[in-house]
């Protein structure tokens, strides 16, 4: 469930009347409720008012991140050299991790980013050197050590997406990323 969608469900009853429908065909057996998209972070209140919708009737719960710093401007991504963006990133996902034992980060867990910033970091390496150490490095210390930090029982997900074939391009590190993540998932799209 999109960050947007979380948000109208916890207004009002909107879960409560439109459950119905929501169940009429569909077997829910378990949702991904989106703390964050594109700076958008649904509050605490939002995020546990839904979750515990969700679980009094029987469905499991888990938390979604999407990384993506602005859905409008063609997918604008964070700069993981940017100290702002990493703060962001660090916090969202504390604060996803301190909700549930279960979060995914959805597949734009990579990054684009040309920035003066990045162009300095990167040196002489490619693109794609500099991008795969970048995303590796973003993975321990921006995403499962503050998720450890806020919940040791949290299990992370790593969604990749199935429609490149040019992974590393992007950051997307297969080599080291499912060595420390706690599961990872693909092909749905």
């Amino acid at each position: 469930c999109r960050v947007d969608d979380v948000y109208r469900m916890a207004q009002g009853d909107w879960l409560e009347k439109n459950w119905a429908v929501l169940t009429r065909h569909l077997r829910i057996g378990k949702v991904y409720l989106e703390t964050h998209r594109s700076r958008v972070t649904n509050s605490r209140e939002t995020m546990l008012k839904v979750k515990r919708f969700f679980e009094s009737r029987g469905i499991k719960t888990a938390g979604g991140i999407t990384l993506v710093a602005d859905e409008g401007r063609e997918f604008k991504q964070f700069s993981y050299t940017d100290p702002a963006d990493r703060a962001h990133v660090q916090e969202v996902v504390s604060f996803t991790a301190g909700l549930f034992d279960e979060l995914i980060l959805d597949d734009f867990f990579f990054t684009s980013c040309k920035c003066d910033r990045c162009i300095r970091a990167k040196g002489t390496k490619s693109w794609t050197d500099f991008r795969l150490g970048l995303l590796d490095e973003a993975g321990r210390s921006l995403v499962m050590e503050p998720a450890r930090a806020a919940n040791p029982r949290v299990k992370v997900i790593i969604k990749y997406p199935n429609w490149y074939d040019h992974f590393q391009n992007l950051g997307f590190n297969l080599e080291t990323q499912p060595k420390y993540f706690d599961k990872v998932y693909t092909g749905t799209e």
